[in-house]
């Protein structure tokens, strides 16, 4: 062998040892991003290593305790830390603040209970539209605070009869596979997909957008949303971000009772192009749990199959045991939540109907009194 051909296998070992590769035992790695991308041969079987995020180890196939979660094949599943720089980080105070659009997004005409719970923030306009063939509606809201220095983007959620229905029976098609194209590679689910271009593209919400954003240039721009509402916000960051209408870093979203919107690359783009983005959940609530992903540590499936599956964008911000005005939360680092909260728990209805201890009937009812979530 010569020397220039010897000289480019040493060089090229190194160079695919300092990303990953294949290694002689994984434990040597201590470094989860490498060790998402490396394997071993056993009997002439390539097995990847994977990361055991509770004991920081890297192993091979029965090196983690079972139920522990796993990172491998993409560093994407490492953990990684929330945010605690001002203007990044979650608070209970900026959770109950956006809740309380979401309930008011609600009435046909949000004005009066805006004017009671949020008297800074201004609306701009409701906008309703019919979003499947059943003439279930979806329904958002443009709305704006000089106060805080945002443009407001909220949906309302589901309603809890045929479009709820819907979406479950849309979500056992997306566990197959069957996802709407959306931006930048990804898939979301038929239900969401068709939502958001009849209300975001096609209502006018979107251009009335664009017109107050230039009225308000350097206002941030907060989407959020409950439920169907939630992916629809989601869906909706990720579209600004993507067709660069909007600064990212001005981009803030914030959902409440989000179910799967999209599959894997849908979470990965998220996370890619918004530094700010919480998922809010109480307890266990049900529908954070719809459709459910059949293989989350990606251990049975194939990296192609497992591209398809639903999948979770962090950050979860779960509120374990309710949501007094006491009550403690945590931010989970873990992509698709495993083991950050009993996902096979979350089956609870009642959970989904009252974040923040309030239902939106109640709150409504009573004018949207201020003392009840603020």
């Amino acid at each position: 062998m010569s020397k220039l051909p010897l000289l480019f296998l040493i060089i090229g070992f190194f160079i695919d040892e300092s990303v990953g590769g294949m290694v002689n035992v994984c434990s040597d790695i201590k470094d989860c991003s490498k060790c998402t991308q490396s394997y071993i041969n056993i009997f002439s079987f390539r097995e990847n290593c994977r990361w055991c995020i509770k004991t920081h180890s890297c192993g091979g196939p029965i090196a983690c305790p079972t139920g522990f979660p796993t990172a491998q094949r993409d560093p994407f599943k490492c953990p990684t830390f929330v945010p605690t720089a001002k203007g990044y980080r979650y608070t209970d105070k900026l959770g109950r603040s956006l809740y309380s659009l979401n309930l008011a997004v609600n009435n046909k005409d949000p004005k009066a209970c805006l004017q009671n719970s949020r008297p800074d923030v201004k609306l701009i306009k409701r906008y309703e539209v019919e979003c499947d063939q059943s003439r279930n509606t979806c329904a958002g809201m443009l709305a704006v605070s000089d106060e805080a220095k945002a443009i407001y983007v909220v949906y309302r959620g589901s309603s809890f009869d045929k479009q709820l229905f819907q979406e479950f029976v849309q979500g056992i098609a997306a566990q197959l596979g069957a996802w709407e194209k959306f931006v930048n590679g990804t898939g979301v689910m038929t239900y969401f997909y068709n939502g958001f271009q009849n209300l975001f593209l096609e209502s006018g919400m979107k251009k009335d957008l664009i017109d107050l954003h230039k009225k308000h240039e350097g206002y941030r721009i907060w989407l959020t949303g409950r439920s169907l509402g939630g992916s629809l916000a989601s869906m909706t960051a990720l579209y600004l971000a993507d067709s660069a209408l909007f600064p990212t870093n001005k981009i803030r979203l914030v959902t409440f009772g989000e179910p799967r919107t999209g599959n894997y690359l849908f979470a990965k783009a998220i996370e890619n192009n918004l530094k700010f983005r919480y998922r809010v959940v109480n307890k266990n609530d049900i529908v954070t749990n719809i459709p459910a992903s059949m293989d989350p540590d990606n251990l049975l499936l194939s990296v192609a199959s497992a591209e398809k599956q639903p999948y979770f964008y962090r950050y979860l911000v779960h509120y374990e045991f309710g949501m007094t005005r006491d009550a403690s939360f945590k931010i989970c680092e873990n992509s698709e939540d495993h083991n950050c909260r009993p996902i096979a728990l979350a089956a609870d209805m009642n959970d989904h109907l009252t974040y923040f201890n309030v239902k939106a009937e109640d709150y409504l009812a009573s004018g949207c009194q201020r003392a009840l979530i603020l």
